[in-house]
């Protein structure tokens, strides 16, 4: 029940720390991935219900995770879904983990298309229940839409400059994630510290995948998903999704819904980022569910 190769789970101690699984507790990883965070949590002897909406990653954790017999269960589609499917049953948990984003599976598989150099179309759809891949999204975007997009989802200055190369590069046939690279870089010229084009990768897989959509319905639904005193974790990786978490654990402060939620930001230290360069990015925040007056 090794780590699966090329992906290892973020800031796992302070998930830990903050969670505080216990073995009469039952769990909620809305983003299981390969297995890698709910495997920490079941050896605390607890109960753990993992979602994702990759079959490949819930093939992989049902694998890794199959010694644990009954106290793993596999939950198939997307977060959204399968808090309003609790919700509805009437499930509340002690705690709820979500680290948000693209896996590190799915960027370093090249025929996902996530990635800036791969050679494989660019999908971008991390389930099968996503509408459209990013090419047909660019197809169907006007190019003022697809501006709006990039600007809002990649805060990209220059949205409209790079809206107009990636539709002149479609029309000229470009399909793979490095022809769209090569098209983002071609509109923006000069020396840059990263690559040109991450910024409108990370605007179209969040537009593809309903990314902030889903954070949203996830935020709204943790007051009824947790039970009272239960624990939310929230792991994020871009300042979209941090700014939504924070104000959405600062209001329900507010409001008495959680009696205490994170005022700073928790982030890895030195040595898990020279471990993990994924880590150099990630924000944790962390909430607690106020007793109910029922």
């Amino acid at each position: 029940m090794g780590e699966a190769p090329g992906h290892t789970p973020v800031l796992m101690e302070e998930v830990l720390r903050y969670l505080n699984p216990q073995s009469n507790h039952t769990l909620l990883d809305c983003t299981c991935g390969a297995g890698g965070h709910s495997e920490a949590l079941l050896q605390s002897h607890a109960q753990v219900i993992g979602v994702d909406r990759d079959a490949h990653a819930r093939a992989l954790a049902s694998e890794r995770l199959s010694g644990y017999g009954a106290s793993f269960r596999i939950y198939a589609g997307t977060f959204a879904s399968a808090a309003a499917t609790f919700i509805a049953q009437g499930q509340r948990f002690s705690g709820v983990l979500a680290d948000l984003g693209v896996s590190s599976m799915q960027l370093d598989d090249p025929m996902r298309g996530f990635g800036i150099r791969s050679q494989a179309d660019a999908d971008m759809r991390m389930g099968d229940e996503a509408e459209h891949d990013a090419l047909t999204f660019i197809d169907q975007c006007s190019q003022e839409t697809l501006a709006q997009v990039l600007r809002d989802y990649g805060e990209e200055r220059m949205a409209g400059r790079v809206a107009r190369h990636l539709k002149e590069a479609r029309a000229r046939g470009a399909r793979s994630a490095a022809e769209l690279a090569d098209a983002v870089r071609s509109a923006l010229p000069g020396r840059h510290q990263r690559h040109p084009a991450l910024r409108t990768f990370q605007a179209l897989r969040i537009a593809v995948n309903g990314e902030l959509e889903q954070l949203r319905s996830l935020l709204d639904a943790l007051p009824d998903l947790l039970e009272d005193g239960g624990r939310a974790v929230l792991i994020s990786f871009h300042s979209l999704e941090d700014r939504m978490v924070k104000y959405a654990f600062r209001d329900g402060r507010r409001e008495g819904v959680y009696s205490d939620t994170a005022r700073k930001v928790v982030t890895a230290d030195s040595q898990e980022i020279a471990r993990n360069r994924r880590a150099s990015s990630a924000k944790l925040r962390w909430a607690i569910r106020a007793q109910r007056c029922e």
